[in-house]
């Protein structure tokens, strides 16, 4: 199917017509598509068409064509707020010069967020690149897709040509920010020389799209009391707990501060971007019971599952001990999906170790999140009564699945020798929440024939809405057949779980396909005098299109009683339907019969040029 020449671009059918004009005629030969232009037909005998631009007639030349290159190399790939322009240049492939270049239709209806000319035309292409098209793309939602530009021109033999096209495929992406959040939350206290404290920072996106190559800026070798394992960056930040950072405060001396943290990353979109968190400091003379919980991080719990347990140890940060230690929160009003086999708790005595532990279950039935909040009263080892909290952040998952959608939809077809049919497998999830670590089990070394992918092998790292995870194929059969491809994949849905998937994309190459004329009525049988319209729908035989088709019976000349309001007839482009239909009378004045035999030529879906006819059959009576 040439897709190329006969695309649907911006709401309406793109198409050349190449029609000869009285007693002139010409035969054509296709030239070879090379993905960014086709070389026209040539001429023998009569005089060649008009431009069909409006440029004048070149150089008796070669039958060049022109080549389209692009600025952007791949998809298009913007950050919603944020402006870039693609520049197209048009060259001839040889070098001589091509008159009446211009693009077909007009490109008023560009997607949205696109933007350019509302038509574009040069007067002559060659090979310099005087004759360049600007299109802008500045999205203001995030989106993706592929539209075409297509155009027409008269080579270098002074003929027009079936022209060319090039496809533009586009993401619009969104500024998302990894959020790092601290815990314990609020100011973070020792003993001078007293044991450590340690304290953890999550860093997560804040919409749940993954960010890229997260590095911390901060040297906390100028900051007194408080150090950190070696630490490389994380290569990828979403949601959850898998990229933390793991703190000590240590002082060993009277402080009282602010630590800023400064990190910088890669959002989705691309774009390098950076983020700090402060955290309040200060030393004190006598210890203090921390509360921790293990799990650490954020506490996740799929709906209606057993739940999560969580244990909330309380130890002192010196290891002197402390006493008579009770929870102020109550534990019968906990948040939703969280409980207790208690309703109070207490610890006679605090210290080292796991001694002083209470036990929570977190069993969401609704999909929410939030953050628990533990407040304790204690008494230190100086006698002196003091208070600590701690802050356990959670949220409910679900089991989500894994979504495969390729792209184009539906049957993928393709004829044999005209080119590549571009393909995008894109993954996501049923409810937008992230998943990750998508692998492609199925080899993409063993693909069926004609298939084949840029990738060795495909997997992305986390994934929920959009276009981020996308696999890209082509289907360039050699041959005719068809089949289904059927690629596997496995996964980790956002409750933790390991699950798996398929996509089946099913594949047709098809030929040689034949323009068949069907008349209706199929016979005549009239009285003389009476006046019958008849009329003649061209189709193809396998739905694909074919091109060019003119009938070469002259309907001037026609027989007694017939007539046509056409004195020619050319279809540019014909498939399924009544989008090419030849409109004919039978009036005859007196009785008589015969058969109306009608003759055409066409281009098929591979290209090659045939002819074909159709016969009438009529009887007037008186």
């Amino acid at each position: 199917m040439r897709q190329a020449h006969y695309s649907m671009l911006l709401g309406v059918w793109v198409v050349v017509v190449l029609a000869g004009c009285g007693s002139s005629s010409y035969s054509s030969s296709r030239g070879t598509d090379n993905g960014s232009g086709t070389s026209g037909p040539t001429t023998t005998g009569g005089n060649p068409p008009a431009n069909p631009i409006g440029g004048t007639r070149g150089p008796t030349g070669s039958n060049n064509g022109v080549v389209a290159t692009p600025s952007a190399v791949g998809i298009v790939t913007v950050a919603v707020g944020a402006t870039r322009t693609v520049s197209i240049t048009f060259t001839s492939n040889d070098g001589n010069a091509i008159s009446g270049f211009g693009t077909s239709g007009t490109l008023a209806g560009l997607p949205a967020g696109w933007s350019g000319p509302a038509g574009f035309s040069c007067a002559a292409v060659s090979a310099g690149s005087g004759c360049i098209l600007n299109l802008t793309y500045a999205p203001t939602a995030v989106a993706a897709g592929t539209f075409t530009v297509d155009y027409v021109f008269v080579d270098n033999s002074s003929m027009p040509s079936t022209g060319g096209s090039l496809s533009i495929a586009y993401a619009a992406t969104a500024h998302d920010n990894i959020v790092a959040v601290a815990s314990p939350s609020g100011e973070i206290n020792a003993v001078v020389g007293g044991s450590n404290r340690s304290v953890s920072v999550n860093f997560i996106t804040d919409d749940g799209n993954a960010a890229t190559d997260l590095t911390l800026t901060t040297d906390l070798t100028g900051v007194p009391g408080w150090s950190m394992p070696a630490a490389g960056p994380c290569a990828i930040v979403s949601t959850g707990s898998g990229c933390q950072l793991l703190l000590t405060f240590a002082p060993a001396a009277a402080a009282r501060g602010i630590l800023t943290l400064n990190y910088s990353y890669i959002d989705s979109s691309g774009t390098a971007r950076s983020g700090g968190l402060n955290i309040p400091y200060s030393t004190t003379s006598h210890d203090s019971v921390v509360a921790s919980a293990a799990p650490a991080g954020e506490i996740n719990a799929a709906l209606n599952s057993a739940g999560q347990a969580v244990a909330v140890s309380f130890t002192t940060d010196d290891g002197k001990p402390a006493a008579d230690l009770y929870l102020t929160s109550s534990l019968t009003v906990l948040p939703a999906g969280w409980s207790s086999a208690t309703n109070g708790f207490s610890c006679a005595s605090v210290g080292s170790g796991n001694g002083c532990q209470l036990h929570l279950t977190y069993a969401p039935l609704i999909l929410a999140g939030g953050t628990l909040v533990l407040n304790y009263a204690f008494t230190d080892p100086a006698g002196v009564a003091k208070t600590g909290s701690l802050n356990v952040v959670y949220t409910a998952t679900t089991n989500d699945n894994s979504v495969a959608t390729a792209a184009p939809t539906g049957q993928i077809n393709a004829v044999v020798g005209l080119g590549t049919q571009s393909v995008s497998v894109t993954f996501t999830t049923d409810d937008g929440r992230a998943a990750t670590a998508l692998q492609l089990t199925s080899s993409l070394a063993t693909l069926p024939a004609g298939w084949s992918s840029t990738a060795s092998s495909f997997s992305c790292s986390g994934f929920g809405s959009g276009s981020a995870c996308q696999l890209p194929l082509a289907y360039a059969p050699a041959a005719a057949g068809n089949g289904t491809l059927m690629l596997s994949y496995s996964y980790a849905n956002n409750a933790g779980e390991s699950k798996t998937g398929a996509v089946n994309i099913a594949y047709q190459a098809t030929t040689d396909d034949n323009i068949v004329a069907t008349p209706n009525p199929g016979s005549l049988a009239v009285s003389a005098g009476s006046s019958t319209p008849v009329t003649v729908t061209f189709t193809t035989d396998d739905s694909n299109p074919a091109g060019n088709l003119s009938v070469t019976s002259a309907l001037g000349s026609l027989p007694s009683g017939w007539s046509s309001t056409a004195t020619a007839f050319t279809c540019s482009m014909v498939s399924t339907g009544s989008t090419c239909v030849l409109n004919l009378t039978y009036a005859p004045l007196a009785t008589g019969s015969g058969t109306l035999s009608l003759t055409y030529r066409y281009d098929d879906d591979s290209g090659t040029a045939k002819t074909g006819s159709v016969s009438i059959p009529f009887t007037a009576t008186p």
